[in-house]
């Protein structure tokens, strides 16, 4: 029974049915550089730990989409409509991504307009992109902050109980694509500074002390 166990603890998948690639949950803990100093099963139970995780990601997204609502109304793009569901503070697995892929549809259309040559004329247009800069700021120091609690996370998956795997699914999912998440937003936030320093937009110091 007990390397049945094992065997299943070894195998299971972390996206669980959210379309994401099979990870196991080994795997997930070395995305994070191995295990926290604690260890599997160490610090609160799994169910506090994901409720806290994914509030703190939830905040960070909503950070995200209110800079990429300023950065496309300064740019002229239509932002992406992200469900009432996806928006507000639920712990869905399945919300959380939808708001991911939101996300992720806004920074590639401002970044492509970025690299057409993209011009800001009206001082209205720039104090908006600035406001879309500090709100990008606060929700990439968020995502770097939470990375630690996100190991965690990841560490105690696998000692997780098979009785226990779908009910993590939110704080699986998180634990997977917070590392991808960091990388992508910062090196927004990196292309979004250079563009308003070439093109004489005030740029908040918080944005450039994380890049």
């Amino acid at each position: 029974m007990q390397m049945n166990r094992r065997k299943l603890l070894a195998t299971a998948p972390v996206a669980l049915a959210l379309g994401a690639p099979s990870v196991s949950f080994a795997q997930l803990g070395s995305l994070f550089g191995g295990k926290s100093a604690g260890g599997a099963g160490a610090g609160p139970d799994l169910s506090t730990q994901q409720d806290q995780l994914v509030r703190t990601y939830v905040a960070a997204g909503k950070d995200v989409q209110a800079a990429n609502q300023h950065l496309c109304d300064a740019l002229g793009i239509q932002a992406a409509q992200i469900n009432a569901s996806a928006s507000a503070d639920s712990l869905s697995a399945s919300d959380i991504e939808a708001s991911d892929k939101a996300i992720s549809d806004d920074t590639a259309a401002i970044a492509e307009r970025l690299k057409s040559g993209a011009k800001l004329k009206s001082d209205e247009a720039k104090a908006t992109y600035t406001k879309g800069l500090l709100s990008m700021a606060t929700g990439v120091k968020k995502y770097l902050d939470m990375r630690n609690d996100a190991q965690g996370f990841a560490s105690s998956l696998t000692s997780a109980s098979p009785l226990m795997i779908p009910k993590l699914k939110s704080g699986a999912y998180i634990a997977q694509n917070l590392p991808g998440n960091v990388s992508r937003m910062t090196d927004v936030l990196k292309n979004a500074v250079q563009f308003a320093t070439s093109n004489g937009i005030p740029v908040p110091k918080d944005a450039t002390s994380l890049i």
